[in-house]
C-alpha cells in the first residue's frame, strides 16, 4: 500500500499499548503507517501461553487493519513462538549485551504482507560479501565539510533533510518535535554533516543501553554529495563513540534494494543475518529490510 505523503499527515499516530492476559502481558507499538505490531517486551508464564498472546494480538491487529506482528526473543521463547505461529526472518548476534543473540520473528496476516518486495536481495548481498573487505576503504571527509553531533537547533535542518531524501519513512522523522523529542530523552544519538552553513548528511544511532547494543540507522545524504562516503565516515565515528561509552552489539536494518547502504555495513565488517519481509513502510512502499550485525 503506498502512501503519498500529503496523506501522511490523514493516518493514526503509533502509539504504544500494554496487552495483559492471565498467563502473559506484552507491550506493543501499534503503528499504522507501517501497518504493524512490534512486541517490545513480553512476559510469559509458560512456554505454551505463547499461544494465547499471539491469538490476542491476531485479533488486535486485524481490528486495527494491520498485517504483520514482529518481535526480537532471546533463545529462552524461540520455539514457543515458532510453535504459536510466527516464523524466524533473521537474527542478531550479540543483542544482549553482546553475549547472547536476539531472534527476530514474525506474523504474517495477509498473503500480500508475505511476498518479498525484492526477490534479488539475497544476489546483492552475496555479491557484496564477495567483493567487500572490511576496512579496506578508509575515507576522508572532503574538504569544507564538518561533523557535528545533533542537537537541538539542528532538528529544524535534519526534518528538512529527511523529507528531501525520503518520500515516506518508518517513523515521523519530517517532524522537527518527533526529533527533538528523541534527542531530550538520549534514546539516540544524531550525527550531522555540513559543508558550511548547509547540512548535507545524517546518521544516527538508537541505543539500547541496558542490553548495551545501538541500531544505526537514519542514514541519510542529500543528492548533490552521494558517493563522497559520508554514510561510511559518519557510521565509523558513531561506532567509535558507542564502543568508547561500553556499547557491545552494533546493527542495522538497511533497505534490500539500496546497493549503497548494504555496501557500507559489508565494508565495515558487518555479518547480514537475514531479511525482514515487507516490514516498514519507506521510499515509496513497503520493503524488505536486511538485518547486518557486529560485536565489537
Amino acid at each position: 500500500m503506498f502512501i503519498e505523503p500529503r496523506d501522511i499527515e490523514n493516518i493514526d499516530p503509533d502509539r504504544y499499548e500494554i496487552v495483559t492476559g492471565a498467563d502473559f502481558k506484552c507491550n506493543i507499538l501499534i503503528s499504522p503507517y507501517n501497518r504493524r505490531i512490534t512486541i517490545y517486551k513480553f512476559k510469559l508464564l509458560r512456554d505454551e501461553n505463547a499461544g494465547n498472546m499471539i491469538h490476542k494480538l491476531i485479533e488486535k491487529a486485524s481490528a486495527n487493519g494491520l498485517d504483520k506482528i514482529w518481535t526480537k526473543s532471546d533463545a529462552r521463547w524461540k520455539q514457543a513462538l515458532l510453535n504459536a505461529g510466527m516464523k524466524l526472518e533473521a537474527s542478531i548476534q550479540g543483542y544482549f549485551k553482546g553475549n547472547r543473540t536476539a531472534f527476530i520473528l514474525a506474523l504474517f496476516l495477509s498473503r500480500r504482507r508475505q511476498v518479498p518486495s525484492n526477490n534479488r536481495s539475497r544476489v546483492l548481498v552475496d555479491k557484496l560479501l564477495s567483493s567487500s573487505k572490511p576496512g579496506m576503504e578508509k575515507r576522508k571527509l572532503p574538504p569544507g565539510v564538518s561533523l557535528k553531533w545533533g542537537q537541538e537547533q539542528h532538528c529544524q535542518a535534519l526534518a528538512r533533510l529527511y523529507r528531501r531524501v525520503f518520500t515516506t519513512y518508518p517513523f515521523p522523522v519530517f517532524d522537527p518535535c518527533y526529533l527533538k523529542s528523541i534527542l531530550d530523552n538520549g534514546s539516540a544519538y544524531y550525527l550531522t554533516a555540513w559543508y558550511q552553513e548547509e547540512l548535507i548528511a545524517a546518521s544516527s544511532a538508537e541505543v539500547n543501553s541496558p542490553q548495551r547494543n545501538a541500531e544505526m540507522t537514519d542514514f541519510a545524504t542529500i543528492p548533490e554529495w552521494t558517493g563522497q562516503g559520508l554514510a561510511g565516515i559518519l557510521l565509523s565515528q558513531m561506532e567509535s563513540r558507542l564502543e568508547n561509552e561500553g556499547f557491545r552489539c552494533l546493527y542495522t536494518i538497511a533497505r534490500s534494494s539500496s546497493i549503497g547502504m548494504n555496501s557500507v555495513f559489508a565494508k565495515a565488517g558487518y555479518k547480514y543475518d537475514g531479511v525482514l519481509i515487507n516490514n516498514c513502510n519507506i521510499g515509496e512502499d513497503f520493503e524488505d529490510m536486511n538485518v547486518w550485525s557486529k560485536v565489537i
